[in-house]
């Protein structure tokens, strides 16, 4: 039921959203720009799209050192059928996807959840090196004036960016005390536990032990460069692969700017407005980038988004079902998945 409410939530705030986008456009004008587009530039960016996932591969590699050993090949099925999650209620993607590399490989999920934290954590700081770009040479883009539903999106991008530092910041005192104060750590996390039973109490310190395990791959600075390596060449994958579009719909700008605004308008929107498979709020996000930011024309802003959309989308759902089917896995399991370690995934 709670699932259900989730999900019926999420539909929900989706909606919303394509309102915010749609109101100002008739089928009939989308209809058109879809006929005016140039489809020959999907290729380039399904193509990227595609890059951008292999780079993700290499990098949680790496994230997976100090823990597990594993070909890459082997990481594109947890990775690609756990983004699937991001269509499920409360976009489970975060932990599908450690549960199912547990299942597959000699790692407890705890470790490979850990994988996930610090991949987080690079992602984060990316953004905010793109953020602090695009507001120290053209803060004057975000107007006051510009609003989201009665919200400011000046406000609302300035919140975040301080919600991301503060998320730096915070991931990174806790990854550097659990690493060099663990014994410390351990022994405050006795004393919190002495009213748990005992054996609940052994789970949670055993996963904290693995985490941290999880966690020694910063100390390896030649792993932690190719990390960062991984994490620029993910991001320049990521944010290009709109660029194709640009040219599919001839928009105005085609600069580099341009695309950094869309790129954090919409990782602002995605984080922030909750919706099933990023429905909604992504278009929401390139409307405004787009259309309110950038001056591009409405019903241009309106077809980029939903043709973005359904093509980052379509790379998701068919990598990872070709994976779910090539493995056999049920998808009544995935939906299904609890937030643990010891859970089982039924293969058929």
């Amino acid at each position: 039921m709670k699932q259900y409410q989730q999900l019926f939530l999420g539909i929900v705030v989706a909606l919303i959203a394509l309102y915010y986008t749609l109101r100002n456009v008739s089928f009939g004008e989308v209809i058109s720009s879809f006929r005016q587009m140039d489809y020959t530039y999907f290729l380039p960016a399904v193509a990227l799209m595609l890059l951008s996932y292999v780079f993700r591969a290499y990098r949680w590699r790496a994230l997976l050192e100090p823990s597990l050993k594993i070909n890459v090949s082997e990481l594109y099925s947890p990775m690609m059928v756990g983004f699937m999650g991001n269509f499920l209620p409360a976009r489970a993607a975060e932990i599908l996807r450690p549960y199912l590399l547990s299942k597959k490989a000699d790692i407890t999920f705890s470790a490979a959840l850990a994988s996930i934290v610090m991949e987080r954590l690079f992602d984060l700081i990316m953004l905010l090196l793109i953020f602090i770009w695009v507001f120290w040479f053209e803060a004057s883009v975000f107007s006051p004036d510009l609003e989201f539903s009665g919200f400011s999106v000046q406000e609302m991008a300035i919140k975040f960016g301080q919600i991301c530092v503060f998320a730096v910041f915070a991931l990174i005192v806790f990854i550097y005390l659990l690493l060099n104060h663990k014994i410390r750590i351990m022994k405050l996390v006795d004393w919190f536990l002495g009213f748990v039973y005992e054996n609940w109490a052994n789970k949670i310190k055993h996963f904290i032990d693995e985490f941290a395990t999880g966690c020694d791959v910063v100390r390896n600075y030649k792993t932690l460069a190719k990390i960062s390596v991984y994490s620029f060449l993910v991001w320049i994958a990521n944010i290009f692969s709109t660029y194709p579009l640009y040219y599919a719909f001839d928009l105005q700008q085609k600069t580099v700017f341009s695309i950094l605004v869309v790129a954090i308008v919409v990782s602002i929107f995605i984080t922030i407005v909750p919706t099933p498979g990023f429905l909604g709020s992504y278009n929401a996000g390139i409307f405004i980038a787009l259309h309110e930011i950038m001056g591009e024309s409405e019903i241009k802003s309106v077809s980029f988004g939903m043709v973005g959309w359904v093509l980052f989308s379509g790379v998701i759902l068919a990598g990872g079902l070709y994976f779910m089917f090539h493995e056999h896995m049920s998808l009544k399991n995935l939906v299904g998945v609890k937030i643990k370690s010891g859970a089982p995934l039924n293969l058929k």
